[in-house]
């Protein structure tokens, strides 16, 4: 028999082609054009939400800055309106007053005579007492009162009995408040330094 007839077993080490590649063996793919653009795509994506999230945030900053500035466009409206009713309001109460002071006028010439008539005055001087009262309105002025620009005008000096120097010694006039608002001043007589007679009196 021929050797280089005989089939034995194959030879691991003969024929390259007879052997498989083993994974460890199998060339990784080089970077080509198709990766360069995936991470191309990522980069671009990040930029745009860095840029959306940035169009964000300036717009919650501007609608945070228009919230307040219609909450302080509502309160100045309110305030505004507020003080257009007070003048309002102390525009009528200056008109009432000298209605109201007429009708006490008529008041006290009415209770020289006693009568119907007079009792009719004197209810309807009440409603008008208890209208002010009811609007807020103070009266202003009374004798003893320390003398103060802002609530009073003198129109004279005198001397009076009681009271001290620079203290209302006559009311000419009764004035009038309206919260701190003057509806009009008291007009008074005050007693001038080193006159009158002494400090008002205790009892």
């Amino acid at each position: 028999m021929d050797p280089k007839n005989h089939a034995g077993p194959e030879d691991p080490q003969a024929g390259g082609d007879a052997t498989e590649p083993t994974p460890e063996s199998t060339p990784e793919p080089a970077p080509g054009p198709a990766g360069e653009a995936v991470d191309g795509d990522a980069d671009d994506l990040r930029a745009r939400l860095g840029f959306i999230e940035a169009e964000a945030d300036d717009l919650r900053t501007r609608l945070s800055r228009a919230r307040a500035d219609y909450d302080n466009l509502q309160k100045r409206q309110q305030r505004d309106a507020a003080l257009e009713r007070e003048r309002v309001k102390a525009r009528f109460l200056e008109g009432f007053l000298r209605v109201y002071e007429y009708a006490t006028m008529a008041e006290a010439e009415a209770e020289r005579t006693p009568g119907p008539l007079a009792q009719g005055v004197k209810m309807v001087v009440g409603e008008f007492r208890r209208l002010l009262e009811d609007e807020g309105v103070q009266t202003v002025g009374a004798v003893g009162d320390a003398f103060v620009a802002a609530l009073h005008e003198a129109v004279g000096e005198e001397a009076a009995d009681g009271v001290a120097p620079g203290h209302v010694a006559r009311v000419v006039r009764p004035g009038y408040l309206l919260g701190e608002r003057v509806l009009r001043y008291a007009h008074v007589a005050v007693v001038p330094a080193g006159e009158g007679g002494g400090p008002p009196s205790e009892d």
